[in-house]
């Protein structure tokens, strides 16, 4: 099977490589200027230049892999705060309070050279200890000090969160997606004091899906795990996120997992950036290098999801069936069909028109999927 997604997009002449003791990026002037650039880049004694038609060209020298001069140039060029300095291995701390769950595919660089440094700088107030499940990808780090390095089927995230929370010791879990950057110290007792006034799980970022396969429904709650934290005892109780779920609706079963329990869910404000869909970018947009420009964090945040906004819109198209959108509509069929007494105490019918205008996909969306989503990193493994 042959995926086709859109040709055209923000990302396109973006490029990233390496050579001898040096590192060479084409920037699209379409994400930033030149003259900005310029501007920038003098700050940090790198050197700008003319590139191809519509990008601009950055070359510097490269005694390690992630030089601090050039996160600190994407960093200010992007409008981020200085990036964290890389976090040095970390004794144990026992027992830790909160354990940190992050699941990575194709985004391990990011979550070594943004991620992690600035999750350990934010919790520094109280000892916690990070799972991160390798969900298929092909490299792993070396397990540290206070980093245990697991892993878990590729593509399958409710799996691979569900292998984190098992080996999880902290009385709290808190998810995360593998593409933040933490900017709050107080993120762990914001959470805390959500959950000491009555919240049984708190969210960074909540999202309502108020429309479903062409009929208005009374909105969903979607807890997005940037971070989802809660007590270990109530992601016990609420079953853990259902492994029948491949990627895209796992975390509206779980909100919805804790809701028909009773269970309360409150939103809170932290301080991070999330560039929403480094992961999927990566394995299904084909910029050379891009995994390291992620590293950097040179690729803006609005660029990262309107490129995800493109391919979700696009789909995933193979032998002339749309894999992505069969899927979803497979995944949010089953949770609709899993929750419909509980959906239905609302007293609406919309959520049955809804199940009904759904029902008509393919029922091994899902399995092709899958299939695909093997090729593609059988093909990239070559």
């Amino acid at each position: 099977m042959a995926a086709i997604i859109e040709a055209r997009s923000l990302l396109d002449g973006l490029k990233l490589e390496r050579g001898e003791g040096r590192i060479e990026v084409l920037y699209p002037r379409a994400l930033r200027e030149l003259a900005h650039a310029r501007e920038v880049a003098r700050a940090h004694a790198l050197e700008v230049g003319e590139g191809p038609a519509g990008a601009w060209r950055l070359e510097a020298r490269a005694a390690e892999p992630y030089p601090a001069a050039l996160k600190a140039f994407f960093a200010q060029l992007n409008d981020l705060r200085a990036p964290p300095a890389v976090a040095p291995a970390r004794a144990a701390r026992q027992p830790p309070l909160v354990s940190c769950i992050v699941v990575v595919n194709e985004n391990l660089p990011f979550v070594e050279q943004q991620f992690l440094p600035s999750l350990f700088s934010s919790s520094a107030a109280h000892p916690v200890e990070v799972l991160l499940v390798c969900n298929g990808n092909r490299a792993a780090p070396p397990e540290a000090p206070g980093v245990a390095v697991l892993r878990s089927e590729w593509g399958a995230v409710a799996k691979a969160y569900n292998v984190g929370a098992a080996r999880a010791r902290g009385e709290f879990l808190a998810f995360f997606h593998d593409d933040c950057i933490l900017y709050d110290a107080h993120w762990i007792d914001k959470c805390l004091q959500r959950l000491e006034r009555g919240a049984h799980a708190v969210a960074g970022e909540y999202r309502q899906i108020a429309e479903i396969g062409g009929v208005a429904v009374p909105p969903l709650p979607v807890a997005k795990c940037v971070p989802l934290f809660l007590r270990r005892a109530d992601f016990v109780e609420a079953g853990g996120f259902d492994e029948q779920h491949y990627i895209g609706y796992e975390d509206l079963d779980f909100t919805l997992a804790l809701a028909a329990r009773g269970k309360k869910l409150v939103a809170t404000d932290l301080d991070l950036v999330h560039f929403h869909g480094m992961s999927s970018t990566l394995k299904y947009h084909p910029v050379p290098g891009l995994a390291d420009l992620y590293a950097f964090a040179a690729v803006p945040a609005f660029a990262v999801a309107r490129r995800f906004n493109e391919f979700w819109r696009t789909g995933l198209v193979a032998d002339g069936v749309n894999y992505l959108r069969a899927a979803m509509d497979a995944q949010l069929l089953y949770v609709l069909q899993k929750y419909r007494a509980f959906l239905g105490r609302t007293g609406s019918d919309a959520y049955a028109r809804a199940e009904a205008a759904l029902a008509g996909g393919p029922a091994d969306a899902v399995r092709r999927l899958r299939a695909l989503d093997a090729e593609t990193a059988r093909a990239a493994a070559r």
